[in-house]
């Protein structure tokens, strides 16, 4: 009895102290995992890398310049950005004060011809009856203008009442007595004065009307196209707005007709296109400014010159001419492809330099040595492969009793000098509370747009990954060094 007491009293007190042992070390887990760490640490999250390479090129279009040929205000007849044919009235120079007066001596003299088609009696002549239906006709068949804004139709609508109203009233008086010549007399004189302050403007050639010109329109042409030189690729136009002239003096730009094909002209890596050639048609990435994205696009090549390292490509296009009306530069991209990155700070990456040593120089299975050739006798000197390379292995070249230039023995007679030195680049992995030098692959750094992050390929998942924590400066921190 006594000995079960003792032997239950010895278990009470085992279970006491495990328990004891638990709750002290559950509370100095909590106090670690709350304790600041001695150096600054972070976890590392996958980010998108942009690989595209964005290239700016030149637009070159077909552009013709109109110029006013004389002084006065400019008053355009279509709209901007509306197609029009040979011929077509695109705008006049008028002496404003002139031509308003003038007009309104017009609408006078039509309002009296209105009035005395009023007051005569055959309003039913089927031949006036026929020219007001086909006045009614023209606003019901252009309503729907007022409410879809289409420039064109309003302006055609315009024009064509005023001459239906005009060759109206012209019948109508025709039909009366003396008021015919007089009316025809008043009005073929209103109209050369019309002629004298006002001078219209026509398109001599089909094309899209532009009322802004920028005064490059003589320097990027498709005639020159074959000897832009890269400085003139590399050209930044001015980035102030630009707004149609109100008033012109003899001789200013007053608009541009633009035809419909385009092209850019940009300098390309030749690793980019090495399979282009004339004639193809390829998908191209265009920085749209409407909706400020790349957009894909398919575009004829129709110059290619290949230089050292860099080709000048010239694309030919007849899409989205109105979205690049304006433009005298783009942004293109030859791909679209964004990969996935891990996202490392630039402070935390670190350089680090390696013996290159053959593997037959390296001896052990588990723990590895090399054996150093003294002159006096052979030294074996215990190192740590950081990296099977191959036929190599990367040996840190601080370590312990191994100089560069030094003779390694294989054993079998071979000897081999340390001369090949390779420098890498890694970071310090803190997952376990000490440094620890972990190799990324790095072959072509691509930074952020702040330029303060390093983004690796994915292909670092053997050194690091996703989520492990990683010392933010490398400079402060050895190998081994304790983090917590």
């Amino acid at each position: 009895m006594e000995r079960r007491i003792r032997y239950s009293s010895f278990s009470a007190y085992f279970i006491l102290g495990v328990i004891i042992l638990y709750v002290i070390g559950h509370l100095i887990n909590r106090g670690v995992s709350h304790m600041a760490p001695l150096v600054a640490t972070e976890v590392v999250r996958i980010g998108p890398i942009d690989t595209p390479q964005t290239f700016t090129g030149i637009i070159i279009r077909d552009e013709r310049v109109y110029h006013a040929p004389r002084d006065g205000q400019i008053v355009y007849a279509v709209g901007e950005g509306e197609r029009v044919r040979s011929g077509t009235r695109i705008a006049s120079i008028q002496d404003a004060a002139e031509v308003a007066s003038i007009n309104r001596d017009m609408q006078v003299l039509d309002q009296n011809a209105m009035r005395v088609s009023t007051m005569r009696h055959d309003q039913t002549d089927p031949n006036v009856v026929r020219l007001n239906n086909h006045i009614r006709g023209q606003v019901d068949n252009r309503a729907h203008s007022f409410t879809s804004h289409n420039l064109s139709d309003l302006y055609a609508l315009r024009d064509g009442l005023n001459q239906s109203i005009t060759h109206r009233n012209q019948f109508i008086i025709s039909r009366g007595f003396s008021a015919a010549g007089d009316y025809a007399r008043e009005q073929a004189d209103l109209l050369a004065l019309l002629g004298v302050h006002s001078t219209n403007m026509y398109a001599r050639s089909g094309g899209i009307m532009s009322p802004i010109v920028d005064g490059l329109e003589s320097v990027f042409t498709l005639s020159g196209m074959e000897s832009l030189t890269r400085e003139q690729l590399n050209f930044t136009p001015d980035t102030i707005p630009l707004f149609p002239p109100q008033y012109l003096e003899a001789n200013e730009p007053a608009f541009k007709i633009v035809g419909n094909i385009w092209y850019i002209a940009v300098y390309i890596p030749n690793e980019l296109i090495h399979d282009y050639a004339v004639g193809q048609t390829r998908t191209i990435f265009v920085e749209n400014p409407s909706i400020g994205d790349f957009i894909p696009m398919n575009m004829r090549i129709t110059q290619l010159k290949t230089y050292t390292r860099d080709s000048r490509v010239v694309f030919r296009s007849t899409r989205y001419v109105m979205d690049f009306m304006h433009r005298r530069n783009v942004n293109i991209r030859t791909t679209q492809t964004v990969e996935e990155g891990l996202k490392i700070p630039n402070t935390a990456v670190a350089s680090r330099d390696y013996f290159v040593i053959p593997i037959s120089y390296v001896h052990g299975i588990i723990d590895n040595s090399v054996l150093r050739y003294t002159g006096e006798g052979n030294v074996s000197i215990p190192v740590t492969v950081a990296e099977w390379a191959g036929a190599f292995a990367h040996i840190r070249s601080d370590t312990p009793g191994l100089f560069y230039g030094d003779v390694l023995l294989d054993g079998q007679g071979g000897r081999h000098t340390i001369t090949d030195v390779r420098t890498v680049q890694g970071i310090y992995r803190a997952n376990h509370g000490f440094a620890d030098f972990r190799r990324i692959y790095t072959d072509e750094p691509i930074t952020d747009r702040g330029g303060s992050t390093l983004l690796c390929p994915v292909r670092n998942r053997g050194s690091l990954r996703e989520f492990d924590s990683i010392v933010i400066d490398a400079g402060l921190v050895t190998d081994g060094q304790m983090i917590w």
